[in-house]
């Protein structure tokens, strides 16, 4: 007798935050020449989207700000509202070498979306709620709006860039502090931050994960790997060796980080072996292994 296939375990992700369209710019790394004007979608909400819907039996829902103009860009995000007011979040990234100057402009349309009954049946069918700001304007009170929504066993993650920029009215970005960790951080599961978003970001994680010992905290370390922490106790999995060349090829890959961190948790792997598969992942997505299927 031939053995049946494993039936696919079906599961639900939601993603809260923001969409932006990108343009990069720059010249390669290697200083060849410049490097042409590109219009992209852009946000972890897409980036984590394309890795998740690679998984069998993974339904992903977006809820965002856009505009019109999004669609134009991209018309694969299933996002989950309809367009907003305004023009879409706009980042725009110079990128040289292994530097990115980076603007934004249209903020003052990415407040967060409200959450109606539809999108509240939505996130409480979720089994895993993922909150991605760009900016900082998911307030405690918004967060419980949507963390209300959702299930008693989803698991909730936040990816904490936003609370980490301001934005200036003439478009500058900037690091910022977050003033708000006390209120926001022990409302999540699972929060996972960038050392590039902020200075020293281990320490500061350790600080965090010392004051809120239900909230595992992780921090990427890009082709360093990843460090967890746990009751303030930190510990490293490194990353196999990657090649790399430029930020360029790394924008993103924190997010299929973070999306493969969620799977793996959300699937009952415990959190160092759920690292090690971010990291394998957000390994494959840096050098290339992944990008034709995750383009598709």
């Amino acid at each position: 007798m031939t053995a049946s296939a494993d039936p696919v375990t079906e599961r639900s992700v939601v993603i809260v935050g923001h969409v932006c369209i990108d343009e990069n710019t720059g010249a390669d790394a290697d200083g060849a020449g410049p490097r042409p004007l590109r219009r992209e979608a852009g946000s972890p909400a897409f980036f984590m989207n394309r890795q998740l819907r690679r998984v069998d039996g993974v339904r992903v829902s977006v809820i965002a700000p856009y505009g019109p103009d999004f669609r134009a860009v991209d018309d694969t995000l299933p996002l989950a509202n309809p367009a907003t007011a305004g023009e879409t979040l706009l980042y725009r990234n110079h990128i040289e070498g292994d530097v990115r100057r980076q603007e934004c402009f249209h903020a003052g349309s990415a407040d967060p979306v409200p959450v109606t009954p539809e999108l509240r049946r939505s996130i409480g069918r979720a089994d895993i709620v993922i909150v991605a700001p760009l900016l900082p304007s998911f307030t405690a009170e918004a967060l419980d709006t949507v963390l209300a929504a959702a299930s008693g066993g989803a698991l909730t993650m936040l990816l904490v860039q936003g609370y980490l920029r301001a934005v200036s009215p003439e478009g500058a970005v900037t690091q910022r502090t977050f003033a708000e960790a006390a209120e926001v951080l022990p409302r999540f599961d699972v929060v996972v931050l960038s050392d590039e978003d902020t200075v020293d970001a281990v320490a500061t994680a350790t600080r965090w994960s010392t004051d809120f010992p239900q909230t595992t905290i992780v921090v990427t370390e890009n082709r360093h790997g990843a460090t967890y922490l746990r009751g303030g106790v930190a510990e490293r999995v490194a990353a196999r060796p990657i090649e790399r060349s430029g930020v360029g090829s790394v924008i993103g890959a924190g997010d299929v980080f973070s999306a493969a961190l969620a799977l793996a948790l959300g699937e009952g792997q415990g959190i160092h072996s759920a690292v090690t598969a971010a990291n394998d992942a957000a390994g494959a997505f840096i050098d290339g292994a992944r990008k034709a299927a995750l383009a598709a």
